[in-house]
């Protein structure tokens, strides 16, 4: 029988390290928000969603010079898992059970929320849909899966 383990670390980074933290941070969360929107843009034209589609576009983001920084202050790894990640929130959003767990807590109805794509249209934003993440919100996370390779 094969186990899996995960550990979890608190970090106590200098100066340098911490900067170096911020950027990765920094990028994964742009990456996120960038994939989003061109998941957005794949839902209205009611393309398919998955982690494949998602992570072959990171290369393209990475090679744009007004993404530069993207190729000197991350890791390509950590990219791609930030990217499976808004893959695995999709598949939440498009898995019937979710739904109707959801259904099952009912809320109050909540004033509905846009977003507007390229062409100008407008989706509005359901419950389960994967959001924007935002600085402020204090949840920054990574994942490193070949730690001893990234992690010095």
């Amino acid at each position: 029988m094969k186990l899996n383990k995960a550990y979890k670390f608190r970090l106590e980074p200098t100066i340098e390290q911490e900067i170096i933290l911020n950027n990765l941070v920094g990028s994964a969360r742009f990456v996120w928000n960038h994939m989003l929107a061109i998941s957005f843009e794949m839902f209205a034209k009611n393309e398919f969603i998955n982690a494949t589609n998602l992570v072959n576009k990171i290369a393209g983001l990475k090679n744009n010079p007004d993404f530069a920084f993207l190729k000197s202050s991350s890791n390509a790894v950590t990219l791609q898992q930030k990217v499976r990640d808004l893959a695995s929130a999709w598949s939440r959003f498009f898995d019937p059970k979710v739904h109707a767990r959801l259904k099952e807590n009912k809320k109050k109805p909540k004033k509905p929320k846009f977003f507007k794509l390229a062409n100008g249209t407008e989706i509005q934003l359901r419950p389960l849909m994967p959001q924007f993440k935002h600085k402020a919100d204090g949840c920054d996370s990574i994942r490193l899966v070949q730690f001893d390779k990234y992690c010095r």
